[in-house]
């Protein structure tokens, strides 16, 4: 079973692979990353949640005209 310290050889490089030491780098490289506040996250996820309602309402009216349409072209009223 692998555990943090397993470490495999890479074929390209020659290096051993880390686990551990990639696990570090991760969080260091995650502690660069620029975050976005609070109020830029909730409005972003309410950006995102309109657009979706849009698309569901979209795609559902669509679907009932088409079927409508469908309906009303082979007879089945």
């Amino acid at each position: 079973m692998a555990t943090a310290t397993d470490t495999v050889k890479t074929e390209d490089s020659g290096e051993k692979f880390n686990l551990g030491r990639y696990l570090s780098e991760v969080q260091v490289e995650l502690k660069k990353a620029e975050w976005p506040t609070r109020a830029e996250l909730i409005r972003l996820t309410q950006v995102v949640l309109t657009l979706i309602f849009i698309v569901a309402v979209y795609c559902g009216g669509l679907d009932g005209l088409l079927g409508l349409v469908t309906n009303r072209l082979f007879n089945r009223v």
